[in-house]
């Protein structure tokens, strides 16, 4: 790599463009609000409104519901009563969030001053539109053409695996803005050297976000420079973020390293590194331009364009990247890649110092030509390569995936007491979320655990429900939770059951 130059001069952005940029900007806001659902739907999903709505209120965990006639809770297996988003761990008697703090605390400030419907809308839409708006920014402070910095953000905004994960709860858009937010401060820090401080708070956000984007902090360094003034303010902004994540996990989970996923290391090993690769190359090059996986290698090959800023983002995109590759979920399906999602902007970025690498070969009258040509065909083929392949993979069917949950809930309130024990699982996140009922997990119960429990419940006058997906109901009321059960409602995916008689004495033969 070539000793860094200043950063060129920017040139100004065509008015046209910032209408047209803005114009385009809010269709899309408009877009994903129709189509984004804040509902606690799945373990994702209900997990971090859950947590978010305990750091509303000034809590960080919760009571575990179980009924009180099953006895002390230090005798019960507590596993069978937690909702998906929770874990408990040995030594702490509380219910204990799984998820990083980073998505709740957001969701938990909006959730409190806009309510839970509003708020967490208000929060997606705010990762998404500011990542788009960050990409272009970081481009431009790469000194890039505006064109060829729009096609980019519109890149980034159209990713499919962007989409999806931006019309829902999770943490992976607002990873990816928290991290294109440090590395615009890193660059303008060049200049400015009060940047730094926000490298360093932007950092720590992201960190919060998502503990693993930790791993772009090489790439910063490398943006800031051996400057200790800069490396010096960007430790001291960061120290809070850092000093929270200790703190929240010493006191959930026993260390300050811990975290809620319990033994994390145990889900990444080396034989998944090659077939996640390929995963990862097939779906970027097919949800991308895919010329923008090429691109990179140009921009290496032209001394203009290869800078620290060009290995910047080689770390950037290979540390979140090769990690991921280890991880045992990543090539599971396309939308595995939303582990990656943070590192699509240095990818993109990349490709388009490429572009800028191939307009150097033209003759001065003829580069803006060039650029102008190239931004409009990445333009239009991730515009197209999106169309196609949101609609091919059922992305915006997630929001009425997601909303049977929430609807459910809404039955389970009118079916059941208040205080009715709810036999489920894939449900249980949203059931903690909506209900004040207990839930029993049927994955983690045997047929005479089910039976104690139920002579016990109907003992004290509790009723005793289920509300369970199709593919749930046979090993959940045929082996796991034998008994009279009979069907009360069906939403769309989702039955509830009412049991009535008590299941024979020593459970199913």
């Amino acid at each position: 790599m070539s000793n860094p130059n200043p950063p060129a001069p920017l040139t100004t952005t065509p008015r046209w463009l910032v209408w047209l940029g803005l114009g385009a900007l809010a269709i899309y806001a408009v877009f994903l609000a129709l189509n984004t659902t804040v509902a606690a739907g799945g373990s994702d999903s209900s997990g971090y409104l859950n947590s978010a709505r305990l750091l509303a209120a000034g809590q960080w965990q919760t009571e575990l519901r179980t009924p009180p006639e099953f006895g002390p809770q230090a005798k019960l297996n507590r596993l069978q009563f937690i909702a998906q988003g929770f874990y408990v761990y040995e030594g702490n008697p509380w219910l204990a969030p799984t998820y990083p703090t980073g998505l709740p605390l957001h969701l938990a400030l909006a959730g409190k001053f806009l309510g839970w419907r509003a708020g967490p809308l208000v929060v997606g839409l705010a990762a998404a539109l500011g990542a788009i708006w960050l990409c272009y920014a970081v481009a431009r402070e790469l000194g890039l053409d505006p064109r060829l910095a729009a096609a980019g953000a519109l890149a980034l905004g159209a990713f499919p695996v962007f989409v999806f994960a931006s019309i829902q709860p999770l943490s992976d858009t607002l990873a990816t803005a928290w991290c294109l937010a440090a590395v615009l401060a890193a660059l303008r820090a060049r200049r400015h050297v009060g940047w730094s401080a926000a490298c360093g708070g932007a950092c720590a956000m992201a960190v919060l976000v998502r503990p693993t984007n930790v791993v772009i902090l090489p790439a910063l360094v490398v943006l800031l420079g051996f400057d200790w003034r800069r490396l010096g303010l960007a430790v001291l902004c960061g120290l809070p973020g850092v000093a929270w994540l200790a703190l929240y996990n010493h006191a959930l989970y026993g260390r300050a390293l811990a975290s809620g996923y319990g033994d994390w290391q145990a889900a990444f090993a080396t034989h998944y590194g090659a077939p996640t690769a390929l995963h990862f190359a097939k779906w970027l090059a097919a949800f991308l331009p895919s010329v923008l996986v090429a691109l990179p290698l140009a921009a290496l090959c032209h001394r203009d364009t290869r800078t620290r800023a060009l290995l910047a983002l080689a770390l950037w995109f290979g540390a979140i990247a090769g990690l991921y590759s280890f991880y045992e979920f990543s090539h599971e399906v396309w939308w595995g890649l939303r582990f990656i999602l943070p590192a699509v902007p240095p990818l993109i970025l990349a490709g388009l110092l490429g572009s800028e690498a191939l307009a150097r070969a033209f003759t001065p009258a003829h580069q803006s030509r060039f650029r102008a040509t190239a931004a409009l065909v990445l333009a239009l083929w991730a515009a197209g390569s999106s169309w196609y392949w949101t609609r091919h993979l059922g992305v915006y069917y997630t929001k009425g995936y997601e909303e049977v949950y929430a609807s459910a809930c809404a039955a389970t309130r009118t079916q059941f007491p208040a205080d009715t024990l709810v036999v489920c699982s894939h449900a249980s996140g949203a059931i903690y979320f909506y209900t004040g009922c207990s839930v029993l997990r049927w994955d983690f119960v045997t047929a005479a655990e089910f039976a104690r429990f139920t002579a016990l419940a109907q003992k004290a006058g509790r009723s005793i429900g289920a509300v369970l997906f199709t593919d749930e109901e046979q090993p959940a009321l045929r082996e796991r939770c034998p008994g009279e059960w009979s069907q009360v409602a069906k939403i769309q995916g989702v039955t509830l059951w009412r049991l009535g008689a008590p299941p024979p004495a020593g459970g199913a033969k």
